[in-house]
């Protein structure tokens, strides 16, 4: 049987010319849609970002057809309108869309078919009264053809018009998983400055949410799970900050959130709370009872804390309400047996006022006129505190003040003006007074040149023995002084 050659021979000119004349003729059929009506073109999308993304959005006639890097109709100067109770209310201006579409059939303008859309350089405007366009965008099944959103930002104001926070985004990706039957949004950006990630994933079959945060700066992360059960959601959050876990189980009703946890740990010691949160107008009141503190550790470890104040996350006039820690026990502070700790937000300010630190044989301290402030990324507590004395004579053990100097005088109140450096820890005491039983000032010079003289004095707040050594001198220079 005989071979057969195939003896096929290229020729390389016509090889190129075959492929640049497939290419050149690709290239005008790419083209093909840069001579649709502008028109036209501006209806068609209008209808189908609304019929396919749920987005009612005034298109500009500024629109360019763009083949690179993918086939795409570039619109300049868009509005995001929310459409409620037969009005149209603005919500965000968007600088530069681009709409991907297929490249299946371009021959047949009127049908154009989206395979994703991109929002950039956008600023989109909520408030109260229109975050319900939030909420049923989220009820909605995503389109599975994706809405990307990238250098933009999401402002929040109150009813009054002043911005709460500022949302900036990085990266923005609303997606639908069919293969879950999931809605799913994912977000790189950043609040107050603070980087963060956010992911949002609702289950499509049984209704369930998923919300996971980051915030990598200030060490903070959660997860948020909500479960559907007979028409009502409920909530579980696992809250960590530092070493810090927070589990949370919290319900809706019409104007206010209620919760509870009963396994919550700070740094492993165990603690319970429950509260309640106030919509409208916002305010919130947290019950918190710990089995015991280690104050000595949160006193020396306030860098978190003044991150949290100089970022000025929580310095708000919307944010009002009290979290009310209540321990028996507190580890490593030796003078005092139980606190009562108070975190007050009353419209734009933060203190520790009517705190309390009782030692329940002689003593039992109160904090007044706190306030936080913030300069140059340092952030110092400052206030006063009053020493209100019982047991003068235990209190005179403890400080371990001579016989001699005891019967000089009886010591009621010892009022202290002090700072408390956030970002090293270190306290300092700026000016003592001592009161009579009416709280009438005594005036001391001595102490008030002691105090002057050892202003630049720091010291950790925690060490029980470089307290009472201050203190024993400053008591002595009172006695002394007859």
């Amino acid at each position: 049987m005989k071979k057969i050659n195939f003896n096929i021979k290229f020729n390389f000119k016509i090889g190129v010319f075959t492929f640049a004349s497939f290419f050149f003729l690709y290239l005008l059929y790419l083209s093909i849609p840069s001579l649709y009506d502008s028109g036209r073109v501006q209806k068609v999308l209008y209808y189908k970002l609304i019929e396919e993304f749920g987005l009612n959005l005034s298109l500009s006639s500024e629109i360019t057809y763009r083949i690179l890097p993918q086939p795409h109709f570039h619109i300049k100067d868009t509005k995001v309108f929310r459409d409620k109770s037969k009005v149209s209310e603005e919500i965000g201006e968007i600088k530069d869309l681009r709409v991907f579409i297929s490249s299946k059939n371009f021959f047949n303008k009127k049908k154009i078919y989206i395979n994703k859309i991109i929002l950039s350089k956008s600023n989109f405007f909520f408030n109260r009264s229109n975050l319900d366009y939030i909420n049923d965008f989220l009820n909605k099944d995503f389109s599975e053809k994706s809405i990307f959103i990238k250098k933009s930002k999401f402002f929040f104001s109150d009813k009054n018009d002043n911005i709460i926070f500022i949302y900036t985004i990085n990266k923005l990706d609303f997606l639908k998983d069919v293969k879950e039957n999931s809605n799913q949004i994912k977000t790189i950006g950043s609040i107050f400055k603070i980087p963060i990630k956010f992911s949002w994933q609702k289950n499509l079959s049984n209704k369930n949410t998923i919300v996971n945060f980051k915030a990598e700066k200030v060490d903070i992360d959660f997860i948020n799970k909500g479960y559907l059960e007979k028409g009502k959601y409920f909530y579980e959050n696992s809250f960590n900050i530092l070493t810090n876990n927070l589990k949370t189980k919290y319900e809706f009703f019409d104007n206010s959130i209620k919760l509870n946890s009963k396994k919550s740990f700070i740094k492993n010691t165990p603690i319970s709370y429950s509260g309640n949160i106030e919509l409208s107008p916002f305010s919130f009141q947290i019950f918190v009872d710990a089995k015991d503190i280690d104050l000595e550790y949160f006193l020396n470890n306030t860098f978190l804390l003044n991150e949290i104040i100089s970022s000025k996350i929580l310095i708000n006039d919307n944010i009002n309400g009290q979290i009310r820690i209540k321990t028996n026990k507190l580890n490593k502070i030796r003078l005092f047996d139980n606190a009562i700790i108070n975190f007050n937000f009353e419209e734009g300010d933060i203190n520790l006022n009517n705190s309390q630190l009782i030692n329940n044989k002689f003593a039992k301290i109160l904090l007044y006129n706190s306030n936080f402030d913030q300069s140059d990324g340092s952030s110092n507590f400052n206030g006063e505190i009053k020493f209100d004395i019982f047991d003068y004579e235990q209190f005179f053990r403890v400080f371990s003040i001579p016989k001699k100097n005891r019967l000089k005088k009886k010591i009621y109140k010892i009022n202290f003006q002090y700072t408390f450096n956030l970002n090293n820890s270190k306290f300092s005491i700026d000016k003592i007074n001592f009161l009579d039983k009416n709280n009438k000032i005594i005036q001391s010079k001595n102490v008030d040149d002691f105090v002057e003289d050892n202003y630049e004095m720091r010291f950790q707040i925690s060490n029980n023995v470089l307290f009472k050594n201050f203190m024993r001198q400053v008591i002595n220079i009172y006695l002394e002084e007859g």
